[in-house]
């Protein structure tokens, strides 16, 4: 391994972290995904929790008005409004799967780790062949730092649904922490193949390429990555160290410059990088 990459590896292998819904029991993978990744804007959102607020007033005893509500506090990253409103579903009906599931998605993102893991636990043992619920819980072992748990939790995940293109990328993640970069790239590739369009994935497996000497398929992934989500500045600084290690440093050092402009956000996201 050459200097550089050990040194980057340092600098860059951390986790980041600094809808109406109507069926009460399960969670589908879909759902979860416009839950978590649908794009809107905060007037949209604003207006949205306004409306369902006068329906709770009107309908205080209807449960999916105070899941909505939720779903639309989590999208403003408002996490403890979020978990008010799936708390009080829970001590309404203890059965209320969904919204278990969702406060520990909520906790989670709020670091409060174990209080996460133990809803999204109570919802396994009701759902045991939810795929994206191991997903979702080996995620935050992974938060948590505890790679073995996360790692079982992924690996079921798979079991249970091979094209889950998240916990591909995540079981990735762990490899390349242990230092098991081969594997890891095996786990980032099944990624990509069931999901083209998964930035993180060419982030990673960019990484991986570098760390292990790849250089020019390192460059083609991160450049992957880039044409997916352009401006993405850990991606840029990436790109930036590979080039400067092919002898390109004048256009690295252009990147480079550009990525530092740009924010340097720290959050809790549910698809883990390697940065």
């Amino acid at each position: 391994m050459f200097a550089s990459s050990k040194i980057l590896v340092v600098i860059l292998i951390f986790i980041m972290a600094c809808s109406q819904i109507q069926e009460k029991k399960t969670v589908s993978k879909k759902q979860i995904d416009t839950f978590i990744l649908e794009k809107v804007t905060h007037k949209e959102v604003y207006d949205k929790i306004k409306k369902i607020a006068g329906d709770i007033q009107k309908n205080p005893n209807q449960l999916n008005l105070y899941i909505q509500r939720g779903d639309q506090y989590f999208k403003l990253k408002e996490y403890r409004k979020a978990v008010s409103d799936y708390s009080t579903v829970i001590k309404k009906d203890k059965d209320f799967d969904e919204a278990y599931f969702k406060r520990g998605l909520s906790l989670g993102r709020m670091a409060k780790l174990d209080e996460a893991i133990s809803d999204l636990s109570y919802y396994i043992r009701r759902h045991p062949e939810s795929s994206i619920a191991y997903t979702k819980r080996g995620v935050r072992y992974i938060w948590k730092g505890d790679l073995d748990k996360a790692k079982k939790d992924l690996v079921k995940a798979i079991n249970l649904d091979k094209t889950n293109a998240e916990a591909h990328d995540d079981l990735g993640v762990i490899y390349f922490k242990k230092g098991q970069y081969d594997t890891a790239i095996k786990q980032f590739q099944s990624t990509i193949k069931w999901d083209p369009s998964y930035q993180k994935a060419y982030h990673n497996i960019a990484i991986a390429y570098f760390i292990t000497g790849q250089d020019n398929l390192a460059l083609n992934a991160a450049n992957k990555a880039l044409e997916l989500s352009p401006g993405t500045a850990n991606t840029m600084i990436l790109k930036s160290e590979i080039l400067k290690k092919l002898g390109h440093l004048d256009e690295a050092k252009i990147i480079r410059e550009k990525a530092e402009l740009l924010p340097d956000i720290c959050h809790w996201t549910e698809k883990v990088t390697i940065k």
